[in-house]
């Protein structure tokens, strides 16, 4: 018997309904754990189920591995040792990570409108480790603001920058993104691929220019604009290979304590960074909300475009929910493998979850399809 790792049981667990959250996955997500060398053999784990609801327990349970065992043996599921299920834990970040993106991927084919203009917010939020105080994990994510459901994630570590460029684009997509994300080439991955943007400015942009080739700047426009006023400006983003990028600059001045709880936020983030100074143009682009959008004046107007922006909200309360609700926020691993394992297995349950509430409200109050093949039908009398 191999060290750290005793007979898995047999016995199927009573009451057992895996078969629903089966159905939800993606397809080939069995063959899928024996490409990536998540499973190998039948030696202690029975299967590829078996092993990932090992994981899912494991990441819903949060106590720990020795408590994930124990109630993994009391339930008749598999019966291992805390170091066996850590070693599985190390190896399985591959097979979750194809799953997660094939739950988010279906999520991301199910909502497209026969217009094919779905609103999407963009985020990413850091997962820290044990009695870390750096980021070690980055998790980046996509809303689908129609369905409040994700449709795009990738992990990487704590340097995995924000970017448009890493995110899939499809015609009519509006991507909606903060500050971090507006850079030249992020621009231009999205339009190129048929996508549409809005996205927030820091007072230290990107070049834009006007029609006549001269430069501009997002505050200087703004500082035209009354408490509550919309401003609108064509503006064109060039590029370093040539030609431009047409766009729009859309800004509202806020009232006066919204703006002022805005600036104590910028010097309360100054304190926390330990910086000496902060920017007096930091602080005033602190009194109104800058943006730059990529959709045309003709079809969407300055005031929705605002309203739209608003919406990327619902993304900071998604990271609120996993981290409060599903406990994502900090590691119970330090070991970088067993880290990542750990954080996919959170984000495929957070996923499995979306799923199920999307088909009870969809489809029908069991949040899944029924197989047919599985009716029992009463014999003829």
């Amino acid at each position: 018997m191999g060290r750290g790792s005793v007979a898995a049981m047999t016995t199927k667990p009573a009451g057992d309904e895996w078969a629903v959250v089966e159905r939800l996955l993606p397809e080939g997500w069995c063959e899928q754990a024996r490409v990536t060398g998540a499973f190998r053999r039948a030696r202690y784990i029975r299967d590829p189920a078996t092993l990932l609801r090992l994981l899912l327990l494991h990441a819903a349970n949060d106590r720990g591995l020795r408590e994930t065992t124990a109630k993994a043996g009391a339930a008749g599921l598999a019966k291992l040792s805390p170091v066996a299920l850590f070693l599985r834990l190390r190896t399985s970040a591959p097979w979750l990570a194809w799953i997660a993106a094939g739950l988010a991927r279906a999520m991301r084919a199910d909502s497209a409108t026969p217009l094919r203009r779905r609103l999407r917010a963009i985020d990413s939020t850091t997962i820290q480790g044990p009695a870390s105080t750096t980021s070690g994990w980055r998790l980046h994510y996509s809303l689908d603001l129609s369905e409040l459901a994700c449709d795009w994630c990738a992990l990487t570590d704590g340097r995995g920058a924000e970017a448009f460029e890493r995110i899939p684009v499809m015609p009519g997509d509006v991507l909606v993104a903060d500050r971090a994300f507006f850079r030249t080439p992020g621009v231009r991955h999205v339009v190129e691929a048929g996508g549409d943007l809005v996205a927030r400015l820091r007072w230290r942009h990107a070049r834009l220019e006007d029609a006549r080739g001269r430069q501009v700047h997002a505050l200087t426009l703004a500082r035209r604009l009354r408490v509550g006023q919309v401003g609108d400006w064509p503006v064109r983003l060039p590029l370093a290979e040539g030609g431009s990028i047409a766009g729009r600059v859309v800004a509202v001045r806020l009232p006066h304590a919204l703006a002022s709880r805005a600036q104590r936020r910028v010097e309360q983030r100054a304190v926390r960074k330990q910086h000496a100074t902060t920017d007096r143009r930091t602080l005033e682009a602190a009194r109104y909300v800058l943006l730059f959008t990529t959709l045309p004046a003709e079809q969407v107007d300055a005031a929705t475009v605002t309203e739209i922006y608003r919406f990327r909200w619902q993304i900071e309360l998604a990271f609120k929910r996993h981290k409060q609700i599903l406990q994502i926020g900090r590691l119970p691993h330090k070991d970088p493998a067993a880290a990542q394992g750990w954080i996919l297995s959170k984000l495929v349950m957070a996923l499995l979850l979306e799923r199920l509430y999307r088909n009870a409200v969809a489809i029908s109050p069991w949040g899944h399809r029924v197989d047919g093949s599985s009716v029992a039908r009463s014999a003829a009398a």
